[in-house]
C-alpha cells in the first residue's frame, strides 16, 4: 500500500531533520493543543489556530542539582478536521499509518486499548474484559450499542447506563447481549468497510478491515472530534516521524508529550508532588486564570505551591489548509512562554540521608528495644532564616510510580501518603522544656543561676502529686534531683524542676511565650500544614472540653496535657530559642529563575517575631543540650561521626494505656552557634533517645566535606 516519493529519500530524511530541530527551538518543545474551529476563506481554504502549550518550569535543589525534570516524547496524532471527508479516503490514511508503524519497527507503539474482540476478522469473539460489566472495555462497548438505540435524554453516564441495560434488555447477559456477528456487522457499515468496486469486489481485505476496525473502534471510544485530536502511537522514534513525513499522510501530525521525570525517585516524595489534569470542582477557578480545560496543573506539593511559577504562558500556532484538508500554511502567531525554573532551600543529598536515616532508625529500635514503630518523620531547619533543608515523612512512596500503586498505597495501614513531617501532631514531651526555661529568664520569673528542688515527686498540691521521671527509674540509682538549676535541669529532664517553674509562670504567661514561639500556629512554609494544638483554657473552651485546672497547667509546662504540634513546628520553635529570639518564617522556595538561568526572584527571609533573647538566655539552653548528649551514652554513640559538637534534647510522649510511648529529639549543631536544627520523630519508639540516629544521619551527611563545599560554593 506504501507508494514511494519520487524525491531522493536522503535530502527528505535530512530536511525533516532540519524541520524537527526547528521545531524544538521555536516551539521549545511543547504540546499542540487544538484550540479554534476552522473558519472558511473565500477561496475555498480554512484558517485555524491550535494553543501551544508552553512547556512546564523544572525543580532544583538548593545546589542546582535537578530534582523533577521534563521528559519529551513525539506522538503521532490524527486532526479530525484534517482528515478527509471522504471515509474511504480517511481509511486509506489510517492504513497508511498502521503499515509505516510496521514499516520502521514501531508497531508496538500503537494506541490501542478497547478492541471488545479477539481472534482476528471474521473469526471474533467477545475477550473476557467485554463480559465483565466492571470493565471499561465492557462499558465502552455498551455504550457504543447504546448510541444506536437510546434517545439524546437517556442516561450517559456508567453507572445509569449499567444499570438501565441490565435491568433491562441486557439483564440476562451475555446469553442476550448481541452476537459477535452482529456487533461486527454493525460496526462494519458504521465505518464503511464494506464497500465494493464497480465489479462488485470488496475495496478492504479480511486482514485490512481488522485492523480498520481495531483503529476505527479506538477513535471512536476515545472521542475524536473538532475538539479532540486522536493519539494513533506513542513515542515513536525520528525515523518514523521521517517515513510519515514522506508518505504524507492527509490529517497526521506530531506533537510532543511532556511528561515529569523524578530524579531521585522515592526521595522527597512527600513535598515535590504530583502535575494533573485540572479537576472538575476546581475548573472555574483555574478558567479564571486563563488556562485551557486540558491543561496540566500541579495537583500538590511544591507543583501546586508554586504552579505561578512554574506555568508557561500558552502560544497560537496558525494554520491554514486546501478544501482537501492538506496543510499549505501554518505559523506561529505568538511564541510559548516557558514556565520558571524554581530553586528549593532542601539539599537533597541530606535529604536522602534523611529519609534513609529515618528507615534505619525505625528498624533500629523495632530490633533492638523491641518496638513496634513502623512510621516517623524528620525535619532539619537553618535557624537563621527558616529555610527548610530536608523535611522527610516515613513510610514514603515513589511518585514515579504513584499512579500504578496508589491502590496499594491507599490501603497501607501505615499510611505512607500521610506526610507526617506536616500533618503529623506529636506530643511534645521535654522538648518543650527547652522554652519553659527561656520563657521563666526572661520573664524574670527565675535567672540561670536560680535552683529548684525535687524530691523526686511534687507535692505542692495535696490531691495531684505528680512524679518525677527518675523516682520510678530503674536505671537510676537515686529517686531524686535535688536542687537543680536550668541547665541541669535540661541535662537531666527533671520534671519537678519544670512543675514549680509552670505553677509559678501560670498558664497565661507560659502561653503568652509559647504563642510567640509559634506553637500551634502555621509555620508559614509553602505547603499544606496543621496548626498544632497549644493547651491551655482558651483550647479547652473552644474545644467544649472539660475546665483548665492547676494540675493542667503543671502538666502542660513538660510538654503534655493537650499540647500536640507538627516536627516543622518544632524545628521553627527551637530555631527561635536557639537562634536570640527570631522567628523566620518556615519555607522551601529559594529562587525563581528563567529557562536561561536568569534570577528572577530571591525568597528573602521573613520575620514573624522577635523576642530578642540575650546570651543569659540561650547559653543555659544550648550548655543544657550539650551536656544532655555528653550524659547519654547511646545518644552519644550516635553522634560520634560528626566533626562539631552537637547539642539536643530528647522528649518521650506518654499516649496512655499500654501504647508505646513516641519518641522524640531535637538538636543543634554546633550547639553553641547553630546552623542547623533537626526534628527527628519515631512513633511508638518508646523513648526520646531512640529516635536519635536519624537525626545522627542526617548531620553526617550535612558536616560531610562533599556537602559543605557545595553549601559554600
Amino acid at each position: 500500500m506504501h507508494v514511494k516519493n519520487k524525491t531522493p529519500r536522503r535530502i527528505i530524511c535530512i530536511s525533516v531533520v532540519f524541520i524537527a530541530v526547528c521545531f524544538i527551538y521555536i516551539l521549545k518543545m511543547v504540546n499542540i493543543r487544538i484550540n479554534a474551529e476552522p473558519a472558511a476563506e473565500d477561496d475555498g481554504t480554512y484558517t485555524r489556530t491550535v494553543a501551544i502549550q508552553a512547556v512546564r518550569g523544572e525543580i532544583y535543589d538548593k545546589n542546582g542539582k535537578k530534582l523533577v525534570s521534563n521528559d519529551y516524547s513525539y506522538n503521532m496524532v490524527f486532526d479530525y478536521e484534517a482528515m478527509s471527508a471522504d471515509r474511504y479516503e480517511r481509511n486509506l490514511a489510517l492504513l497508511k499509518a498502521v503499515n509505516a508503524l510496521n514499516d520502521t519497527g514501531n508497531s508496538s507503539k500503537r494506541a490501542e486499548s478497547s478492541f471488545p474482540f479477539i481472534g482476528t476478522y471474521p473469526d471474533y469473539s467477545y475477550s473476557d474484559a467485554a463480559k465483565d460489566t466492571d470493565s471499561n472495555i465492557y462499558y465502552r462497548l455498551l455504550k457504543r450499542i447504546a448510541a444506536d438505540e437510546l434517545e439524546e435524554d437517556s442516561p450517559k453516564n456508567k453507572n445509569e447506563l449499567t444499570a438501565t441495560y441490565l435491568e433491562g434488555f441486557y439483564k440476562d447477559y451475555p446469553e442476550q447481549f448481541p452476537k459477535e456477528d452482529e456487533i461486527v456487522a454493525y460496526f462494519i457499515e458504521r465505518y464503511e468497510l464494506d464497500i465494493k468496486d464497480d465489479d462488485g469486489n470488496m475495496l478492504f481485505s479480511d486482514e485490512e478491515i481488522d485492523i480498520l476496525l481495531r483503529v476505527l473502534y479506538d477513535m471512536e471510544v476515545e472521542d475524536f472530534s473538532a475538539f479532540n485530536q486522536y493519539v494513533f502511537a506513542s513515542d515513536v522514534d525520528l525515523e518514523f516521524i521521517t517515513y510519515v513525513k514522506e508518505m504524507n499522510i492527509v490529517g497526521a501530525d506530531f506533537t510532543v508529550d511532556v511528561s515529569r521525570v523524578y530524579n531521585y525517585p522515592g526521595y522527597a516524595s512527600h513535598i515535590l508532588g504530583r502535575t494533573g489534569p485540572i479537576y472538575a470542582e476546581d475548573w472555574e477557578y483555574y478558567n479564571e486564570l486563563g488556562y485551557e480545560m486540558d491543561a496540566v496543573v500541579g495537583l500538590d506539593g511544591c507543583e501546586y505551591a508554586f504552579e505561578q511559577y512554574l506555568r508557561g504562558v500558552d502560544g497560537v500556532m496558525v494554520i491554514k489548509e486546501d478544501k482537501d484538508g492538506n496543510i499549505i500554511d501554518k505559523y506561529v502567531e505568538t511564541e510559548p512562554v516557558p514556565g520558571k525554573d524554581i530553586y528549593l532551600t532542601i539539599d537533597i543529598d541530606v535529604q536522602i540521608a534523611a529519609e534513609e536515616g529515618l528507615k534505619e532508625n525505625i528498624d533500629y529500635v523495632n530490633k533492638t528495644y523491641g518496638a513496634d514503630s513502623e512510621s516517623g518523620a524528620i525535619v532539619a531547619i537553618n535557624p537563621n532564616d527558616g529555610s527548610i533543608i530536608a523535611i522527610a515523612s516515613y513510610p514514603t512512596f515513589d511518585l514515579s510510580t504513584y499512579n500504578r500503586d496508589y491502590s496499594e498505597l491507599s490501603k497501607n495501614p501505615a499510611n505512607p501518603l500521610y506526610n507526617r513531617a506536616l500533618d503529623g501532631l506529636y506530643t511534645p514531651g521535654s522538648v518543650f522544656k527547652l522554652g519553659m526555661v527561656a520563657a521563666g529568664i526572661d520573664s524574670g520569673t527565675i535567672t540561670a543561676q536560680t535552683k529548684l528542688n525535687c524530691d523526686g515527686i511534687y507535692t505542692y498540691y495535696p490531691d495531684y502529686q505528680p512524679k518525677c521521671w527518675v523516682y520510678d527509674s530503674v536505671s537510676s540509682p537515686i529517686h531524686k534531683h535535688g536542687m537543680i538549676n536550668a541547665t541541669e535541669a535540661i541535662k537531666v529532664s527533671c520534671n519537678c524542676f519544670f512543675y514549680e517553674l509552670g505553677r509559678v509562670m501560670g498558664i497565661d504567661l507560659m502561653n503568652d511565650y509559647c504563642k510567640r514561639y509559634g506553637l500551634g500556629s502555621v509555620t508559614g512554609i509553602e505547603l499544606s500544614e496543621k496548626r498544632g494544638i497549644l493547651a491551655g483554657p482558651e483550647y479547652r473552651e473552644l474545644n467544649g472540653l472539660t475546665a483548665w485546672m492547676p494540675g493542667n497547667t503543671i502538666s502542660a509546662a513538660i510538654g503534655q496535657s493537650d499540647n500536640n504540634f507538627t516536627p516543622i513546628q518544632l524545628s521553627v520553635y527551637v530555631s527561635t530559642l536557639l537562634n536570640g529570639g527570631t522567628r523566620y518564617s518556615a519555607h522551601l522556595l529559594s529562587q525563581v529563575r528563567s529557562y536561561n538561568s536568569e534570577v528572577i526572584y530571591t525568597r528573602e527571609a521573613e520575620v514573624l517575631d522577635n523576642l530578642e533573647f540575650g546570651k543569659e538566655i540561650t547559653d543555659p539552653i544550648m550548655e543544657g543540650m550539650r551536656q544532655m548528649i555528653e550524659s547519654s551514652s547511646s545518644v552519644s554513640y550516635y553522634m560520634r561521626n560528626i566533626p562539631v559538637t552537637v547539642g539536643g534534647k530528647s522528649g518521650t510522649a506518654e499516649l496512655g494505656g499500654n501504647t508505646r510511648e513516641n519518641g522524640l529529639f531535637v538538636c543543634a549543631a554546633p550547639y553553641n552557634a547553630p546552623e542547623i536544627i533537626v526534628t527527628s520523630v519515631v512513633e511508638h519508639a518508646g523513648s526520646g533517645s531512640y529516635a536519635a540516629l536519624a537525626a545522627a544521619r542526617l548531620l553526617e551527611e550535612y558536616f560531610s566535606p562533599e556537602t559543605a563545599e557545595e553549601t559554600t560554593s
